[in-house]
């Protein structure tokens, strides 16, 4: 197994294994799934049961593993590819040839989390060019910006495919051998502290100062009474609502809002089903191809919401305005959610509530995400996985077919979702007037201060210190060392204190201090590669 296939069929495997990750990004195809790639090696090695089989182990091994948040996980699919293609290579009988390929498999797709970890880090480098380019107000280096964000995620898998089948498995062996354990941790870390920044930016966005409170309330659900971000959204709504209807109005105010409703309802609108089509596919097809560690999915829906902007906002200083306020941290599930929350922002920017837009994605991305994930993760992939991989190992490629109805499932099911979205959004618009707006974006507002009190420490849960002390102490008599963890403190003090640490630290730099983003993203990255790199975090 030393010596590896042709340039034709490692370039075709690295293309392949380029194009199934775009396709996840993006509409949710699941080309990368274990068995359809499993399948597709498979087929293009000639041996396609050993391809089936070795994915269908493979997808077993991948139940219960979700990128919650953008987590990490081993990256089973190139595992599939690389096993598959070095078990064919070495013409051993299927048994011993299974294993041959999972002693490759296991390896790289643990390997393969740390070249994913660098591959959303670069991404970084992309929005922070797109915020250059709506600072200049060139709007084709934006789009640039975004559509080439798709690079380090398709590199990042293509590149290690094309040597690994190239090279063959000794050299790739080597190299995940000889990796510093230093800097593996250096780069956990770095991916881990990272989101931080897309907090505090966020943050600086919302009248935190004005209604604290809020926040405080969503945290001590989280932190202390473990209440799942779908509980914290759902009462957040209720006492918010409670809050507000508390208030009294005016009976000035309220005419005044009537009047400006019809004006509302009168308005021509200048955005056309086509604007709409035509922000809808690109969001369905593009919303996470620049997906980064900082902000996550905002370039993917400030790009996809820009036909609607230039029809709102024909004057250019506007329009990038607006560009930019969408620019901000963005992230929840792209099928179930983010279709609905999209299709929600066009109705009301296509109504001038650009306030009410902002506040209702950061209110919804959180909820959303977790309906989503629960039902994509929980409810339905590991049922159609057992019965896919039953499939697989029995030698038929029904389980890859059934692995790709799924993500056309969910593909589907975004155009709906859309639609729904956009329809309750225009509901929304024609509730409002002047002296409503202020009022329902100081309830989205302070829903969305509620529900990031839970969303920073459950996305943020994974910054922890490792350190220990040990210490003599004195037991009936008898010397005996102890063992004090320094998380432990702190956690006794304030549950996901550091969490917290970070990115009210992250918000000062950016509010107090005005640090630009790209100041503070340099010194989370070097702090995170250190403080990883000497075990500190």
């Amino acid at each position: 197994m030393g010596n590896g296939y042709g340039i034709w069929i490692s370039f075709v495997l690295a293309v392949w294994s380029y194009v199934a990750m775009i396709a996840n990004l993006g509409p949710t195809w699941l080309l990368n799934d274990p068995i359809v790639s499993g399948l597709f090696v498979g087929a293009v090695v000639g041996n396609v049961p050993l391809g089936l089989a070795l994915g269908g182990t493979l997808e077993l091994m991948s139940l219960g593993l979700w990128t919650y948040g953008g987590a990490t996980t081993p990256d089973y699919t190139t595992g599939a590819i690389v096993g598959t293609a070095f078990a064919a290579l070495s013409k051993l009988p299927t048994t011993e040839a299974m294993a041959a390929g999972m002693a490759v498999a296991v390896p790289v797709s643990l390997f393969m989390t740390q070249l994913d970890i660098l591959g959303r880090s670069l991404t970084t480098i992309f929005i922070h060019g797109a915020d250059r380019a709506v600072e200049k107000q060139d709007d084709a280096a934006f789009s640039r910006w975004h559509l080439l964000g798709q690079l380090p995620w398709g590199l990042s898998r293509a590149i290690p495919v094309f040597f690994a089948i190239w090279l063959g498995s000794g050299p790739i062996q080597t190299l995940i051998t000889n990796i510093p354990a230093w800097l593996t941790r250096g780069f956990t870390t770095m991916g881990h502290i990272l989101p931080a920044l897309g907090f505090g930016i966020l943050l600086t966005f919302l009248p935190i100062e004005k209604w604290w409170t809020f926040f405080v309330l969503g945290f001590v659900m989280f932190a202390y009474l473990n209440v799942p971000l779908l509980g914290i959204a759902l009462t957040a709504l209720a006492i918010v609502l409670i809050y507000f209807s508390l208030k009294p109005v005016e009976a000035a105010q309220e005419e005044a809002e009537e009047a400006a409703a019809e004006k509302v309802e009168q308005a021509p609108s200048p955005v056309t089903r086509k604007d709409l089509v035509n922000a809808m596919w690109r969001h369905n097809l593009t919303l996470q191809l620049s997906w980064n560690y900082e902000r996550m999915q905002a370039l993917g829906f400030a790009w996809s919401i820009s036909p609607i902007l230039k029809k709102v906002y024909p004057n250019k200083e506007d329009y990038f305005a607006a560009l930019k306020r969408h620019m901000v941290f963005y992230n929840t599930n792209p099928a179930i959610g983010s279709p609905t929350i999209f299709g929600a922002a066009c109705a009301l920017e296509e109504k001038k509530q650009p306030e009410v837009s902002d506040s209702l994605k950061v209110s919804l991305m959180g909820p959303f995400a977790g309906i989503g994930d629960t039902v994509m993760a929980i409810l339905m992939k590991p049922i159609f996985a057992v019965f896919a991989a039953s499939m697989a190992l029995r030698g038929s490629t029904g389980g890859a077919w059934l692995m790709l109805a799924l993500g056309f499932i969910w593909f589907y099911l975004m155009f709906p979702g859309f639609w729904l979205g956009y329809k309750q959004g225009l509901g929304l618009v024609h509730q409002m007037s002047s002296g409503a707006v202020t009022r329902i974006t100081d309830i989205a507002s302070t829903a969305a201060l509620f529900i990031m009190g839970g969303f920073i420490p459950s996305i943020l849960a994974s910054v922890k210190t490792p350190i220990e002390f040990t210490k003599k102490v004195t037991i009936e008599g008898k010397e005996v060392l102890q063992t004090v963890k320094l998380q432990t403190t702190f956690d006794a003090i304030l549950p996901y204190m550091l969490p917290l640490l970070l990115t009210f630290g992250v918000y000062w730099l950016l509010k107090k201090k005005h640090w630009t983003n790209l100041q503070v993203l340099l010194l989370l990255v070097v702090v995170g590669i250190v403080l990883g790199a000497f075990k500190l975090l």
